[in-house]
């Protein structure tokens, strides 16, 4: 990384820019140079390098409002700044190490200390960006099921709550898709459950195929799928509903030579339940997970391979999805 790094120096005296960026590219650094505060702030924000070295005083604003700007960013990516500075007094390096300073070079510079400190703190960039790097790959394993690759079921219940409130607070509609993949337990029994795990995949993958960009699919469990409609009536719902109904449908699984009942092909259907908000009795991301679980199940007491709505226990006729 210190071969490529690029250093954004903040100075408006040339006689010290020319010598530092001299200094920097020998070493093997790309520089960048801004002569003022807010020449800096552009430069930082259309293209952030990875690091800054920013004198205290500049001509429209001082080296300290500066650096409050830039640490106000959000810090990903994380870009270092080295304070140059000839007043080095106690007070001077405590008020930039609270705004976040991560370091201090004084006037005069001698070479040897300005590549020194440089490549220090490139290096704790770099240990930054590969620590962030694994956080958010850890934030991303947390949310994702490991078999299919769709969001699990932790994503959904906060997904479901997030969109419910948003939809509740600006008068918007919801909808929620559960899937049921009929009878799947034979598939496992027949042909075992890396055919099975095989199946599932291929299934949440034709389900993610099948809806819209703003919709969010999740593998709700087992062989179970679900999928959060935002900003979505009863209609378009129905009509995502039936797309993932035929897709699921239509699909044929290969089963290996090497797997118990194989090589074979087999269909696998799909009971589905929809419900939606704003609805009657619903007034909580819960209502709408309980009434479209009981549609789901509606549609399995209506001989499985359906698709239906759901009404109150007393009338409760599926949704013809030929």
């Amino acid at each position: 990384m210190i071969e490529k790094a690029e250093i954004l120096v903040v100075d408006d005296a040339p006689s010290q820019v020319e010598w530092l960026v001299a200094v920097l590219s020998r070493e093997g650094y790309r520089v960048r140079s801004a002569r003022d505060g807010g020449e800096a702030l552009r430069a930082v924000g259309e293209s952030p390098p990875d690091l800054v070295l920013l004198d205290l005083v500049l001509p429209d604003v001082s080296g300290l409002e500066v650096l409050r700007a830039m640490k106000a960013r959000p810090e990903d990516p994380f870009v270092p700044v080295m304070i140059l500075s000839a007043q080095c007094d106690v007070d001077t390096k405590v008020a930039g190490l609270r705004l976040g300073a991560d370091d201090f070079l004084a006037k005069p510079f001698a070479e040897a200390e300005v590549l020194a400190r440089c490549a220090a703190m490139l290096r704790i960039k770099s240990l930054q960006d590969q620590l962030r790097r694994a956080q958010r790959d850890l934030e991303e394993r947390s949310v994702t099921d490991a078999l299919t690759g769709l969001k699990n079921r932790r994503f959904f219940d906060e997904r479901l709550n997030e969109e419910f409130c948003r939809a509740h607070r600006y008068a918007d509609p919801v909808s929620l898709i559960m899937i049921d993949l009929d009878h799947f337990k034979s598939v496992n029994d027949r042909h075992g459950h890396p055919a099975g795990d095989a199946v599932l995949r291929e299934a949440g993958a034709v389900v993610r195929k099948s809806i819209r960009d703003p919709d969010i699919c999740c593998r709700y469990g087992g062989e179970e799928f679900a999928v959060i409609l935002p900003k979505t009536h009863l209609p378009g719902a129905l009509a995502v509903a039936e797309r993932i109904w035929r897709a699921l449908g239509k699909r044929v699984y290969a089963i290996p030579a090497g797997a118990p009942g194989g090589p074979a092909e087999l269909k696998v259907t799909a009971s589905i339940g929809v419900a939606f908000f704003p609805s009657k009795d619903i007034t909580a991301h819960e209502h709408l997970l309980r009434f479209a679980d009981e549609a789901l199940y509606q549609a399995k007491r209506a001989g499985r391979n359906t698709i239906c709505l759901y009404q109150a226990p007393t009338s409760a006729p599926p949704v013809p999805a030929a």
